[in-house]
């Protein structure tokens, strides 16, 4: 039984209903249109395959306007993905005109028809579309390097980090540079062989892993709260850090503004009327500290000063009165804070 046609057509739309989702989804609403079309174009990449086996180049040769692979095009997709997903710098779209690279087969045959297969330029076009793996490579490694640096900046930026770590893109890379040994292999095999070596499954497969890693992803990824630190006013006194954490501490230890669940620095900054820059700069030069250790020191406290009083409530109850999220983050930050889990320590009082 010939499984390729299913794989192509459950690939295809499943591209197309993961891509409208993400259209008309409201959270990462600028991001999700780079990933919309990065799974829109492998839904058409499968398509081309299928038209391919169907023999409908020969009838339709407008049908040479699709792009033959996209090899080329989906590192850079990925990385503006990527970037507007964490930063708010302004993105370069040159990146784009890889793009460019997956058309040399099309306009070859578009040109030449489909009469020549050992045509000497065809081996050259063949040749030239392996080498798309270096441009996926490149893109995965800063993207990987964007997601790292946006990473370890969080902890400057949020009080609880869980839902914005983009954990489940680092996965996807991990396991994709971990295959890139067995696609040099296949590349080398396309280079040095008179044959064409057989892809017809592997690739379908492939396309259709990456659709759904990518589509479920990225619906259930939640709206990033912040994206990059606010630049330091022009001219500011660093010295003045004291007094901005002695602000920090006030608004701690007064207000007890550590008791918001979804407390970050953006909020901090129209409360205190700080930038995060100052307020980061604090903590580090006043406690050594960042803002996540800073809030969540409160939090374990606030709960170590309610616990003997509320033994009504559960653990998962308590924590979220004082502003975790949840109780898999309460017992991991208690560990990280105490050293002990928060069972050991109502054991030891």
């Amino acid at each position: 039984m010939n499984i390729i046609p299913y794989l192509i057509f459950t690939g295809c739309l499943c591209s197309a209903i993961f891509s409208l989702v993400l259209l008309s989804s409201k959270s990462n609403q600028f991001a999700n249109r780079f990933l919309a079309s990065i799974i829109l174009a492998i839904g058409i990449n499968l398509i081309t395959a299928w038209i391919l086996s169907r023999s409908y180049f020969n009838e339709y040769p407008i049908l040479h306007l699709l792009p033959y692979g996209i090899g080329y095009g989906l590192g850079p997709l990925i990385y503006l993905y990527i970037r507007s997903l964490t930063s708010n710098a302004k993105l370069n779209y040159w990146h784009l005109l890889w793009f460019a690279g997956d058309y040399t087969h099309s306009i070859y045959h578009w040109y030449y028809g489909r009469s020549f297969p050992n045509h000497l330029l065809h081996e050259v076009v063949d040749k030239f579309g392996a080498l798309s793996i270096i441009v996926i490579i490149y893109y995965l490694l800063i993207s990987r390097k964007t997601i790292l640096t946006y990473q370890s900046e969080l902890r400057e930026k949020l009080s609880n980090i869980e839902q914005q770590t983009l954990n489940w893109l680092n996965q996807f890379f991990t396991i994709f540079l971990i295959l890139i040994p067995i696609a040099l292999v296949f590349w080398i095999l396309v280079l040095t062989s008179d044959h064409n070596v057989n892809n017809q499954l592997m690739t379908p497969v492939i396309y259709v892993i990456i659709i759904f890693w990518l589509g479920i992803g990225g619906i259930r990824q939640p709206e990033i709260a912040i994206r990059g630190l606010s630049p330091s006013d022009p001219g500011e006194d660093g010295s003045q850090f004291q007094s901005h954490l002695d602000i920090l501490i006030r608004s701690m230890e007064h207000d007890k503004l550590y008791l918001l669940t979804d407390l970050n620095v953006r909020y901090l900054e129209d409360q205190l009327n700080l930038t995060a820059k100052q307020i980061s700069e604090a903590l580090n030069k006043g406690l050594g500290k960042n803002f996540y250790s800073f809030i969540n020191e409160y939090r374990v406290n606030e709960f170590k000063s309610r616990v003997s009083e509320n033994l009504h409530l559960t653990f998962a109850g308590l924590a979220k009165e004082c502003g975790f999220n949840s109780k898999t983050t309460f017992q991991r930050v208690f560990k990280e804070i105490t050293g002990m889990r928060p069972s050991e320590y109502l054991s030891s009082r």
